[in-house]
């Protein structure tokens, strides 16, 4: 088959062929227009809520060009909205109304409209509104949340904490907000808020939160203890901050309580140390609010000593390197105890060429006042010796909760009082005087390490 390469050419005088190659020319400019209109349109509509002056001029401009974009219309809405006047408010309806029927599925434009028509007036067509923004988007928190609110102010107090609630669970940060309304609605009634916000752990360990901030700390407590140990464990974030706020309060006994739910092997009765023994690592960037609280000095190295041991397998060592009058009171634990009852504490001290005027000892002193000193030990001596059993008698004040532990220095008479030398620390164990605590097994042999 023979294929001709002759080019063709087509007279363009003739009408008709005129007509065909113009028809094309002319929907693409005609569609170039109104495209261009548009994304000026769009352009304009996005920017004016940004401009200083002439906002609803530039938005109205913008809706005039592409008068089919439902977001020039919503921005014309929003500008009306805002200026307060009546006619403007049934402008703004009808604009949020025109935006929701150019783009149906947009539930933010039936937010805006729902809310509009509200403060219009129309609560039965805001609701309508908010009600399909809830349809287009029912896992989203807000359309629960402002359709909520229009049930709340509307009456319909059960059906409007029931989309509350569902917008706290789509997004936490709404909880306390709904705690505030609840605690409103049902007057401070707490059974009642715990039923209606549900068995959602988040929920119910937010709500125990909130009670602790309004000082309701027994309601708080028992709202915590609802939770399963699981559950307690994975709000442990909630708890912690639970104790802070207990602390605050010195009920450090509530404190342990929780502390104790979110740290195995802990005892939630108290009237004991936390690693007393220092078998467990601290970790003194993660202070605990039980436990050791050591800050180290360059001056005063504190360390955990796996090579020395009273028993166990590990000790306490603080390595005094300090040619002038350092003041140490670095190594503490606060101890939940009972009020009005006497105790005796027991540890053993060890030392190696320790030289100081004014060595280390311990002190006992409540927490509620700081500066009253319950009880102390003596010094430790000068010189090299090797594990001795120091103990010290105390009585609690009443209405006393905790008491705190601390190693400190001695007081020097010379303003200038050097310390050198290293001092260890093992097996602080606290007794109720009458066996309230089991005691320490006096036939337990003692180890010694190097």
């Amino acid at each position: 088959m023979a294929y001709s390469d002759q080019l063709k050419l087509i007279d363009v005088r003739k009408p008709l062929v005129r007509m065909l190659l113009f028809v094309p020319v002319a929907l693409a400019l005609l569609f170039a227009w109104y495209a261009v209109r548009w994304y000026v349109g769009d352009v304009v509509a996005e920017f004016a809520p940004q401009m200083d002056q002439g906002q609803l001029d530039a938005a109205q401009e913008a809706m005039r060009l592409a008068p089919d974009d439902p977001l020039t219309h919503w921005m014309v809405a929003g500008l009306k909205k805002r200026s307060f006047l009546p006619e403007d408010l049934d402008e703004a309806v009808r604009q949020y109304e025109e935006a929701a029927r150019l783009s149906p599925y947009d539930y933010r434009l039936w937010i805006d409209l729902g809310r509009t028509r509200e403060e219009a007036g129309d609560i039965a067509g805001g609701e309508k509104a908010l009600r399909r923004a809830v349809e287009l988007a029912p896992n989203y928190a807000y359309p629960h949340w402002y359709l909520g609110n229009l049930l709340l102010r509307a009456g319909h107090g059960e059906e409007a904490f029931a989309e509350l609630r569902r917008a706290a669970e789509a997004n936490s940060d709404l909880r306390p907000q709904l705690f505030n309304v609840a605690w409103t609605l049902y007057a401070q009634d707490v059974d009642a808020i715990r039923k209606v916000i549900g068995d959602d752990p988040d929920a119910r360990a937010g709500f125990a939160l909130y009670l602790m901030n309004q000082k309701r700390f027994d309601e708080a407590l028992g709202v915590w203890s609802s939770l399963s140990p699981t559950e307690k464990k994975a709000q442990s974030e909630t708890g912690k901050r639970l104790i802070n706020s207990l602390l605050v309060e010195k009920r450090y006994r509530a404190a342990l309580s929780i502390f104790s739910d979110l740290n195995t092997g802990i005892d939630s009765k108290g009237q004991q140390f936390v690693n007393g023994s220092f078998e467990d690592d601290i970790d003194a960037r993660t202070e605990k609010p039980f436990g050791w609280h050591i800050k180290s000095d360059p001056q005063a190295q504190i360390v955990i000593d796996g090579g020395t041991w009273h028993s166990g397998a590990r000790s306490l060592l603080i390595l005094f390197r300090s040619p002038n009058g350092l003041a140490f009171k670095n190594v503490s634990q606060p101890v939940v105890v009972e009020p009005s009852t006497q105790y005796r504490l027991e540890f053993y001290v060890r030392a190696e060429d320790l030289k100081s005027a004014g060595t280390t000892l311990v002190q006992v002193t409540g927490t509620v006042d700081e500066t009253t000193v319950l009880g102390a030990s003596q010094p430790a001596p000068p010189g090299t010796y090797d594990w001795q059993p120091v103990t010290i008698n105390f009585k609690t004040p009443p209405k006393t909760e905790a008491v705190v532990v601390t190693i400190v220095r001695a007081q020097c008479l010379d303003a200038v009082c050097p310390i050198f030398g290293k001092v260890w620390y093992d097996d602080f164990n606290l007794q109720a005087v009458g066996g309230a605590t089991e005691p320490r097994d006096a036939n337990k042999e003692s180890k010694k390490g190097n």
